[in-house]
């Protein structure tokens, strides 16, 4: 199995284990677990922010939460590692733990007594919602170098994912009665995102459900697309005219509330367009659908904005504080599920390439001379090495059909690589090799061949070609060199 599917398959795993627990806290030690697996390494514990705790065990203002693997000199009935902060603490509390993933040196460890196989530093990845740092996710390692590229990108991933359930988490702690239903349906939103790999299919569903959860009377969701001052609508319900099928789309600055969101990172709630609207820009074809209460979502993934949800109303609408939060939420889950599948797609394009130009490969390969010629007293050898897995470059042995003495030698270099160049050589080998079992001198044999490929190809490459004919009797050697162009661009030369 192709290693980035396998990896989004697991990431999909832990996902689905933090977003079914009905105890998140109680999920964090499977998905530490799972996910030192999928790094391929052995240790890791996670931090969560507490103002309660005020004793110096785990640290002030923290509580050790969950823990996997730890050495027996850092165990959690160790007194002296675990008492009071640690420098990854200090770091956060100072807002200085920035990125996805941070280098520490672990203060803890030179505490630690006994065995602690060799740990000294750890990646730390603040566990975020917004701009709010929920925990630290720690996992060891003897030196930073034993940290992947790969490994690295996988943690801050699920750092993002624990944060978003942390959120989750705390958000429906603060629930009334009245939201006490909007839990399950967050989670079933979520499970059915994932069921959803197909970029298409997953929004054209989540507007839908958008629409139903939020009683909204429409929504789209709104992505970059080719034009860097445009958005594109990708997907909409509610709406008296299809802004997709209409190839609608919204300017990508901060005139429209898809670009202001997608700007400042922030929601935009109004309750009347009618009163007031910080919109500027509002064509004729948006006030035909007559949209009162308006709010639009900027949709983040790792700090970027890859896109606004909005939802919109027919008639005045006051989004309250806990619906807001909620809103919030719900577009973080949305980010995470289109970007995975966005992902997930380019991989499939990608793959779907690569097994082109595997057979591209092969049919360029099973085009060059399959053997070297053998003839006494002469040695001939050839190597190819493609600059990527499909090139334009070959090269040719062309025997006589008067003589066993007379061998052609062709070299040749299309002006591309990849399909095209593949495609235009195999074109223009035939037509050589045609040309060159003609007897014909190597000035005429290319001089017939440009006038063939200029007349059969469109395409906008051009071949430099090497052919020479070698009299393996006398030792002469006469050759030719030239460029697809209106005519051969040197004549024959003789031996030297």
């Amino acid at each position: 199995m192709d290693p980035i599917i396998e990896d989004l398959q697991k990431l999909n795993k832990i996902s689905e284990t933090l977003n079914r627990a009905v105890d998140v806290h109680s999920a964090l030690n499977s998905a530490l677990s799972d996910l030192i697996s999928l790094m391929g390494l052995e240790t890791g514990w996670i931090f969560l922010s507490d103002l309660s705790a005020v004793e110096r065990q785990w640290g002030k203002g923290y509580v050790l939460a969950a823990h996997h693997n730890l050495p027996p000199g850092m165990a959690v009935d160790k007194y002296a590692p675990w008492n009071g902060g640690c420098d990854c603490q200090g770091l956060c509390t100072k807002g200085k733990l920035t990125e996805a993933f941070n280098e520490v040196r672990c203060s803890r460890l030179p505490d630690a007594e006994g065995d602690r196989r060799g740990l000294a530093v750890h990646a730390s990845a603040p566990l975020r919602s917004g701009n709010k740092v929920l925990g630290i996710l720690n996992v060891a390692a003897d030196e930073w170098a034993s940290f992947e590229p790969r490994a690295l990108a996988l943690l801050g991933n699920v750092g993002a994912q624990m944060g978003i359930a942390l959120e989750r988490a705390q958000y429906f702690d603060m629930l009334n009665e009245r939201r006490i239903n909007e839990q399950a349906v967050l989670l079933e939103l979520s499970r059915q995102l994932l069921q959803r790999p197909a970029l298409d299919e997953l929004m054209n569903f989540l507007v839908s459900e958008v629409c139903r959860i939020s009683d909204a009377d429409a929504s789209a969701v709104i992505l970059p697309g080719n034009d860097p001052q445009t958005l594109d609508y990708c997907a909409a319900a509610g709406w008296k005219s299809d802004p997709v099928k209409a190839k609608r789309t919204t300017p990508a600055d901060q005139s429209s509330s898809a670009g202001w969101v997608m700007h400042m990172q922030e929601p935009m709630r109004v309750e009347d367009l009618k009163k007031h609207s910080p919109i500027q820009w509002s064509p004729d074809w948006i006030q035909a659908e007559n949209f009162r209460g308006h709010t639009a979502l900027p949709l983040i993934v790792d700090e970027r904005s890859i896109g606004a949800l909005v939802m919109n109303n027919r008639s005045p609408r006051s989004v309250e504080k806990d619906e807001h939060r909620f809103y919030k939420l719900m577009a973080n889950l949305v980010a995470l599920a289109i970007e995975n599948a966005r992902l997930a797609t380019e991989e499939v394009a990608r793959q779907r390439l690569e097994d082109k130009l595997a057979v591209g490969r092969e049919i360029q390969i099973s085009l060059l001379p399959q053997s070297i010629p053998q003839q006494p007293g002469w040695e001939f050898a050839a190597k190819y090495q493609a600059a990527r897995q499909v090139g334009g470059d070959f090269y040719d042995f062309i025997e006589s059909a008067e003589s066993k003495q007379r061998l052609g030698i062709v070299m040749a270099d299309v002006s591309d690589k990849g399909v095209p160049a593949a495609l235009f050589m195999a074109m223009s080998r035939t037509t050589i090799r045609a040309m060159a079992l003609g007897n014909r001198s190597p000035s005429q044999t290319l001089e017939k061949a440009n006038q063939l490929i200029l007349k059969d190809s469109h395409a906008d490459l051009f071949l430099a070609v090497f052919y020479g004919v070698l009299d393996m009797k006398n030792g002469s050697f006469q050759y030719a060199n030239g460029v697809t162009l209106d005519r051969c661009t040197s004549a024959p030369r003789p031996a030297m």
